[in-house]
């Protein structure tokens, strides 16, 4: 469905949900989606490319065959995912095209037949076929990965009976025979065209009604690209989404700019791979939620901690970072975007992370309710939309993420100008943040 933002005096072609979000009420329902992050895995070892491979915090293990690995074993890719769900709910991961495929040869009754890995990469190089006679008949087919056993086919005949493999892939069809493990190699995990895959990833997010993206490279070509596609899908699809990227002063609300990091299972991370915490806590917070002093579950230092005057300094340039709060803990210091300019247009309170998060999820939450084609343009239909939009701010007032509701006001149709296809409605909320800075005047008595 089409969607974005409007100017009245260029109507839109498409049939969709308009969404301006501008500073000043203009007089004229369910909770929006949220915890679903995206991540590319740029250089990963494994795995369908291209693809979205889906997980979710209730069942992280569900694509282990994909992921080649447990996303709790020690891997810096891995360690990512488990960065994202200390806070998201749902993570759609893509891993970019590159690398062949480890490949062997197997004997079979009639000579010998090609194997390889399921997929490119050089976790491909740690597989083992072996096969061993069954007493009941046919053969045990074990397919090992790192000196585990990853899958059996028991009692199996045909190499026909293995194309259900979720490790290799076998080159034509034979009768089995038993052999020794046989190993596999010369895989590899270079990339082909990264940058235009990498591209593909963005393409495809569009498709995805994500809340947040990690983006842990430090590539200023794919960070640029990222910036512009942010920009593209807040703005011309219309779901409002967040990226974090390290050190990318975009000066823009759908960006956060991280510029330091934190020690994690004894590893020191680099900023651009801890847009993966920063990443997920974006996702799973809604829109009565600050992330400002928000802990780092496992964090046990910083990395690159800045100095009074240099935290300042970030601030004013749109910069979040980490810091040791009273107790010790590693804290994100402020809930901010990238935004730094702000035009008499937007909302001045739009680069603070929680009044962004109710425009975002107001915003979306319109795109989903006012579908195309589902209320007739007439008093009875507007009526409908408007009782759907005050139940919307109801809801909102209730949760506290606005206030100074006026229900008769501040969702009204404009039915001078809603007329064929086209309805103008004009919506008007004022976001609660949270108290986030303290000034006390103590007297002496």
């Amino acid at each position: 469905m089409a969607g974005g933002i409007f100017h009245a005096a260029t109507p839109k072609v498409r049939p969709g949900s308009y969404v301006n979000v501008i500073s000043k009420s203009q007089q004229a329902a369910s909770n929006a989606m949220s915890g679903i992050a995206v991540i590319p895995l740029i250089g990963y070892d494994w795995g369908p490319r291209e693809e979205w491979i889906h997980l979710t915090a209730e069942s992280p293990e569900e694509q282990k065959a994909k992921l080649g690995r447990s996303i709790y074993e020690e891997n810096e890719h891995m360690r990512l995912l488990r960065l994202l769900f200390l806070n998201a709910e749902e993570v759609y991961v893509y891993i970019p095209a590159g690398g062949e495929k480890a490949q062997g040869t197997i004997p079979v009754e009639s000579g010998t037949m090609e194997v390889s890995a399921k997929y490119t990469g050089t976790l491909g190089n740690e597989i083992k076929v072996a096969s061993a006679a069954n007493p009941l008949g046919g053969f045990d087919v074990s397919v090992f990965l790192n000196g585990s056993e990853a899958e059996r086919f028991e009692g199996v005949v045909s190499t026909s009976d293995l194309m259900d493999s979720s490790y290799i892939e076998l080159e034509g069809e034979g009768v089995l025979k038993e052999f020794a493990a046989v190993s596999l190699s010369g895989g590899t995990d270079d990339p082909e065209q990264l940058n235009a895959s990498v591209s593909k990833f963005l393409d495809m997010s569009e498709k995805v009604r994500f809340n947040s993206m990690a983006f842990p490279t430090e590539d200023e070509a794919l960070i640029a690209a990222l910036v512009t596609k942010i920009k593209y899908i807040r703005n011309s699809i219309g779901w409002k989404c967040h990226a974090v990227a390290a050190n990318t002063a975009a000066d823009q609300e759908g960006i956060y700019n991280l510029t330091n990091s934190f020690v994690y299972e004894d590893v020191k991370l680099t900023a651009a791979q801890a847009t993966a915490w920063l990443a997920g806590a974006v996702a799973g917070a809604d829109y009565t939620t600050s992330l400002t002093y928000a802990v780092v579950e496992g964090a046990t230092a910083v990395v690159g901690e800045k100095t009074n005057e240099e935290s300042i300094q970030s601030i004013k340039s749109g910069e979040t970072f980490f810091s040791v709060d009273e107790s010790g803990n590693v804290v994100l210091e402020y809930d901010v975007n990238s935004k730094v300019t702000i035009t008499q247009e937007e909302p001045i309170d739009i680069y603070k992370g929680r009044p962004c998060r109710v425009y975002d999820t107001f915003a979306n939450e319109l795109l989903t309710t006012f579908v195309p084609g589902k209320f007739d343009n007439n008093s009875d239909g507007w009526s409908v939309m408007e009782g759907l939009g005050k139940a919307i701010l109801k809801a909102y007032e209730n949760d506290g993420a606005i206030k100074n509701v006026n229900l008769e006001e501040d969702f009204k149709i404009d039915q001078g100008s809603s007329t064929g296809d086209s309805v103008y409605i004009h919506a008007g909320i004022q976001a609660v943040d949270s108290a986030e800075k303290y000034y006390f005047t103590v007297v002496a008595r």
